[in-house]
């Protein structure tokens, strides 16, 4: 705790002044400690004050004043406050009373929590005729109390199919300065929850709750009146999507990304398509995927928000944001310091809203990545060097995978790991050199797939590997499927892999899911919340597929 002590002194006109800087206590034993007849007690019109703000966030709460008066006029006023509550204490002596104020600490300055203080009142009348001796009154105590209620910033995944229970990650602030006894999606009480030690973020596990936008509550036994909530879990019912091949805008040669906006129910894909690259979206809508749109900008790739309010994709040499509904740019901040023939290739956002940006060289070569904070529109260098590295981040937005290597390389480099808490990367125990299958992770990142082929556990032990033509792959949310496109087979395969094989082959579970069309090559894959639909994306087209029952 911080001690804050201020003392306002006040003089009558004509009296005589006493040096300002003697101490407390030797006023007091100029007259004795107060406790003499009516004409020197300190009354006070109210014993304590209270304030409160909804956030750290939050301005302060306006400032409050109270009265004390006095036997007589007074010739000399003490007013020292305490506590973490207090910023500061003015007063104005008129005679026998005065009106002082207490301003509140900014919310900001001392963060959530429950917090006191206290404010002492003394007045000093004149000991003798000549005012040569003060004499101080009683003292009177105001107590302060001042709440700050804890914040929930955000929930990750902001968005989660309906009838199915999982967990979600909530962020805030002050989440241990109450004693949060329980969390609510809605009315709906989450069956379990435990918060970090730092009190910055939560992990809940939410029941089957029905379509809607549920708020996030806290709970605490210590906190006066509800928590504050403004953060909503959006739940969705699932679409059956049916089995379509959509066609490319004409002259399209690759697709470099795909994203499932599973709010909009549309898909973004960034394709090379004459005269540059390009963001494309298919809506869905009345039962039938309408025609792509289309926003020429140079995108190489390109990541929703963590809430999904947003759009962000990546020229060579800047990030751009743009509307997730009409693509439109809305503002671009060049990344700085780019080494000589080198551009951003890749870019994953965590639950933080902060992105990943991954680089690459026109030659071999390793290049240093940058994270993108869009609240202060800041790109910043992350430290580490990485060799063409292509990101994957979790459903949940907790971390990331990073595979890298070129096919010059002759031996196997690091895989890494992101951590979205710390914002660092970190080597994994894996070393490789990456093909054109991007990893795949599940919602948890207790499953892992690098290359294509070679299937992790979430501590990165070999438990088993898919077939060699794989060229696409996505997992199941909770890790116990692998939904592969098989180039050999020519459609979709699925793997348990929930089981560890001991590093031997995965074998298919029942024949190969045929498909409406060859999507083509450099295919990307992706699937819904709610695990039901599969989206694959090559050079030739977008496929929509229903997930096999298996």
């Amino acid at each position: 705790m911080r001690l804050f002590l201020g003392e306002k002194v006040h003089y009558l006109p004509g009296a005589r002044r006493v040096a300002g800087f003697l101490l407390f206590g030797l006023l007091a034993g100029c007259g004795g400690g107060g406790g003499g007849d009516s004409a020197s007690q300190t009354q006070i019109s109210t014993h304590a004050i209270a304030f409160s703000a909804s956030g750290p966030s939050e301005a302060a709460p306006a400032a409050q004043s109270f009265t004390a008066t006095f036997g007589k006029d007074v010739v000399q006023l003490s007013v020292v406050h305490s506590g973490d509550a207090i910023a500061s204490v003015s007063s104005v002596l008129n005679g026998g009373s005065a009106e002082i104020t207490v301003v509140p600490a900014t919310p900001s300055a001392i963060g959530p929590g429950a917090f006191v203080g206290a404010v002492a009142v003394t007045g000093y009348n004149c000991a003798d005729t000549t005012c040569s001796r003060l004499a101080a009154g009683s003292t009177a105590t105001v107590s302060v109390s001042y709440q700050i209620s804890p914040t929930v910033l955000s929930v990750a995944p902001y968005l989660v199919a309906s009838g199915v229970s999982d967990t979600v990650i909530v962020r805030g602030l002050g989440l241990r300065a109450f004693n949060v006894t329980g969390v609510r999606f809605g009315d709906t009480a989450a069956t379990s929850f435990t918060v970090n030690t730092t009190g910055t973020e939560l992990v809940a596990t939410y029941p089957a709750l029905p379509a809607g936008d549920h708020l996030v509550h806290l709970d605490a036994t210590n906190h006066t009146g509800p928590i504050p909530a403004s953060v909503a879990l959006k739940v969705r019912d699932p679409v059956g999507y049916a089995a379509a091949a959509l066609d490319h805008l004409p002259a399209t040669t690759a697709a470099r990304t795909l994203v499932y906006d599973a709010e909009r129910q549309a898909l973004i894909t960034v394709t090379d398509t004459p005269p540059s690259s390009s963001l494309v979206r298919y809506q869905y809508a009345d039962g039938a995927w309408g025609a792509p749109t289309q926003v020429a900008n140079s995108a190489l790739d390109a990541a929703l928000s963590a809430d999904g309010t947003q759009l962000f994709s990546i020229s060579a040499t800047a990030v751009v944001t743009n509307d997730p509904v009409t693509l439109a740019q809305a503002t671009s901040v060049d990344a700085p310091s780019l080494a000589t023939n080198s551009f951003l290739k890749n870019i994953v956002v965590g639950y933080d809203n902060r992105a990943l940006i991954t680089t690459s060289l026109t030659t071999s070569g390793a290049t240093q990545g940058y994270l993108y904070d869009p609240p202060s529109g800041i790109i910043l260098q992350n430290g580490i060097q990485l060799n063409n590295a292509t990101p994957a981040m979790s459903a949940n937005g907790a971390g990331a995978v990073l595979s890298q290597g070129d096919p010059t390389l002759t031996s196997d480099v690091p895989v890494y790991l992101y951590s979205t808490p710390t914002n660092e990367l970190n080597t994994s125990t894996v070393s490789l050199r990456q093909n054109d299958v991007v990893p795949a992770l599940n919602r948890s990142i207790s499953r892992v797939v690098l290359n294509g082929t070679r299937v992790y556990d979430g501590s990165f032990a070999l438990l088993g590997t898919l077939p060699d033509t794989t060229a696409a792959v996505v997992l199941k949310s909770d890790g116990t499927r692998a939904y592969t496109y098989d180039r050999a087979a020519g459609g979709i395969l699925v793997y348990d892999i929930s089981v560890d094989r001991d590093e031997a082959a995965y074998t298919a579970l029942g024949p190969v899911q045929p498909v409406a069309a060859d999507p083509g090559t450099g295919l990307r894959m992706a699937i819904t919340p709610d695990n039901g639909t599969l989206f694959v994306v090559g050079s030739a087209r977008l496929l929509v597929q229903p997930t096999p029952a298996l």
